[in-house]
């Protein structure tokens, strides 16, 4: 049985015999007559590949037994495995080259992300800033406004001023609309939104199937004007807000004050002028409701 010259080229002698590429004659001799016996076809009768294993064994042994056709091969031999080798180092570069090309482009797509996080914030915090300036600007300017009001008033208008602020409070109007999409608010939901603008009176909420109402008294004009120029409600659900013009109930001028509300030296009893203020509150109250049902029936 013969074998073809390119099914030699491509077997290695060496890593058959278990040979060193620079092995001597010796050493060849022996390790080929060790592996002959293993696979002598006497010796394996059952193997059909016995005979075909020991040809290629003896055909190995004259070509490196042959200097000049050990020399040819071992050139073949070296070849081939540099070139496997290169075929290795392409195919880790290669690799290389593509694991390097996805990290960069994870590392891009997550600063990206990192990077318009940032953004969103930033712009947040400028709008929250600039809200801020806005709010403490106006603060500012409503002060000023009500100290030269005061500076330029006798101290028996300027009472007469604090009475009406107090005893009257101001009011504003809130609307909203409702639908699937925009829910309305409750009671609790209003009085956080209004609440920071300034102490509040009383409030009054109705809220139908379509729209909600709210009626709301400040204490002071500044919390008012607050509410009406930058309430606008919460994200995807808008409000309305604007001033409601309400005249203070009228009290006579020289009403008679009565005995029981006088203490011994003639002065006020207080504790009267308590209730009266309760009083005032109560009606205050009922106007608000008044003006709601008002507003329900148009």
């Amino acid at each position: 049985m013969s074998f073809k010259s390119q099914e030699l080229t491509k077997l290695d002698f060496y890593e058959i015999l278990d040979l060193k590429i620079d092995a001597g004659e010796k050493e060849i001799k022996k390790s080929y007559r060790k592996k002959a016996l293993k696979c002598h076809p006497d010796k394996n009768p059952d193997n059909p590949d016995a005979a075909k294993e020991f040809d290629r064994l003896k055909k190995i042994l004259e070509i490196l037994l042959d200097p000049g056709a050990r020399k040819a091969y071992n050139k073949v031999l070296k070849a081939r495995k540099a070139s496997k080798l290169r075929a290795q180092e392409c195919d880790a570069k290669t690799q290389k080259l593509k694991s390097d090309l996805e990290e960069r482009e994870r590392r891009a797509q997550s600063q990206s992300h990192i990077s318009e996080e940032e953004r969103f914030r930033r712009e947040l915090k400028r709008l929250e800033d600039e809200g801020q300036r806005i709010i403490e600007e106006e603060l500012d300017k409503l002060n000023r406004e009500v100290e030269r009001d005061l500076k330029g008033t006798s101290g028996v208008n300027e009472n007469k001023c604090t009475t009406k602020e107090t005893d009257v409070g101001h009011k504003v109007k809130v609307k909203w609309t409702i639908s699937r999409e925009t829910p309305g608010y409750s009671e609790e939901d209003i009085r956080q939104l209004f609440y920071k603008w300034g102490d509040i009176n009383a409030m009054v909420m109705k809220q139908k199937s379509k729209k909600g109402t709210a009626l709301i008294e400040y204490k002071t004009k500044t919390g008012a004007d607050m509410a009406v120029q930058f309430e606008k409600g919460q994200i995807g659900k808008p409000l309305e807000v604007v001033h409601v013009k309400a005249e203070a109930p009228k009290v006579p001028e020289h009403k008679e004050i009565p005995e029981e509300e006088k203490d011994q030296s003639g002065n006020y009893d207080y504790e009267s002028i308590a209730d009266m203020n309760i009083r005032r509150q109560d009606e205050r109250r009922r106007l608000i409701e008044e003006i709601l049902k008002e507003e329900a029936m148009k």
